[in-house]
């Protein structure tokens, strides 16, 4: 394929690049991707249903424009699953033949770089113009997306999508979205404080969650992850931190079909997720640990994890304690859809944020890391930063000289 198995060549975008990177190493090859539908339509309507006071703010303001300019509008769930498709007839029928339908999944690891499922992974506004798209049925489309963020905790609520001609690529088209987006998000601040249950809440219940007293998630690293229970750490398997580590992102809930997309990439019966649900309940239950409520799947009170911290700290700008935090890789050997996008987005931030640092004491401490060993840019900006006769000079040379063989 040359160049289309490299990566794009019509950006200069860096994201966008190590978007195809992330494409590659999970998918192989552009032709060996495809979108799958995971949910059927009684599936589609339960998981639109933490979105339900969005709807109609995005409906207002983004489907008229897309049926009067050839576009459609799309929605996702925080997995990059599409739950609604609207907007212009003669675009929707096109796009169905790329599997562009409700209840595709459209996430990175499915169908590789693009902008709603690219805009989850790195929780920010993303345009994808024609052959930038890895999935090749997608090259003659363009397409600009931005993600859903809560008003109160900033957990991902899914992905708002205009998708079509040059016309979705357009800065005007971005900065629409952005404002469809924020208004989205104001509405659904309004809702809160007058009281409407929202996505940050358990459906039914009202009021603010007090965290889990004492509970947190270790998933960080090679150490076994641990459930740690007033200092005392109950060791979970790798199943079982998964469905931890997905539920305390998602303050709306899962369900059964939501969690076997994230978890299993939606090849789990439901059999099968219920099964391992009842065997963490059990657990949890049998120690004192935090409850999991069901209709959705949901924790009675939020559960902080390591991953969790180094995140917030990167979002404040302290990215020197979110390095001093991050003690290895998020469940390095797990292989579940979400675990895999949280995993490279919580590595991608935290180097994005030393590199920018210009701190040799902070590169230095970024490359102690063994997914930093293979970084000959980290290592280049080390030479440049370390003084003329600085011993750790030596260092960097003979591993940029290994890099280059």
């Amino acid at each position: 394929m040359g160049a289309a198995t490299e990566g794009p060549t019509t950006t200069t975008d860096p994201q966008l690049r190590l978007s195809w990177a992330r494409s590659l190493s999970h998918l192989s090859a552009p032709e060996r991707c495809t979108p799958q539908v995971v949910l059927d339509h009684t599936d589609v309507r339960e998981a639109r249903a933490p979105l339900r006071l969005l709807m109609p703010v995005l409906d207002e303001l983004l489907t008229p424009l897309a049926e009067d300019t050839g576009l459609v509008v799309a929605v996702t769930d925080p997995c990059g699953v599409l739950l609604r498709v609207r907007g212009s007839t003669a675009t929707r029928r096109r796009a169905e033949s790329m599997g562009f339908v409700e209840g595709a999944d459209w996430s990175e690891n499915a169908v590789g770089t693009n902008a709603p499922g690219t805009a989850l992974v790195l929780r920010r506004p993303v345009t994808v113009h024609r052959d930038q798209h890895f999935y090749p049925e997608a090259r003659p489309w363009s397409c600009t997306a931005a993600p859903l963020l809560h008003p109160v905790t900033g957990a991902l609520l899914g992905a708002v999508d205009l998708t079509g001609g040059d016309a979705a690529a357009d800065p005007a088209t971005r900065a629409l979205v952005g404002a469809a987006v924020r208004a989205a998000r104001a509405e659904l601040a309004l809702a809160l404080r007058a009281g409407t249950p929202g996505p940050s809440r358990a459906a039914g219940r009202s009021g603010a969650r007090e965290p889990a007293a004492g509970a947190f998630l270790r998933v960080l690293g090679d150490a076994p992850p641990a459930l740690v229970l007033g200092g005392h750490p109950l060791e979970l398997t790798e199943r079982h931190a998964e469905i931890l580590l997905a539920l305390s992102r998602a303050p709306a809930g899962l369900s059964t079909a939501e969690l076997s997309v994230q978890l299993w990439g939606g090849r789990a019966q439901e059999t099968t997720v219920r099964a391992e649900v009842l065997r963490l309940r059990r657990l949890l239950g049998s120690r004192g640990g935090p409850a999991i409520a069901s209709r959705p799947y949901r924790l009675e009170a939020p559960l902080p994890s390591d991953a969790g911290r180094v995140l917030e700290l990167l979002a404040r700008g302290s990215h020197r304690r979110a390095l001093r935090e991050y003690t290895g890789a998020l469940l390095p050997h797990s292989e579940a859809p979400s675990v895999v996008a949280l995993r490279h987005r919580v590595t991608g931030l935290l180097r994005e944020a030393v590199l920018a640092d210009g701190s040799a004491e902070a590169v230095r401490e970024y490359l102690t890391l063994p997914e930093a060993a293979e970084d000959a840019e980290a290592w280049k900006l080390l030479l440049r930063l370390l003084p003329a006769r600085s011993p750790a000079r030596a260092r960097a040379v003979l591993e940029l000289e290994r890099l280059r063989r």
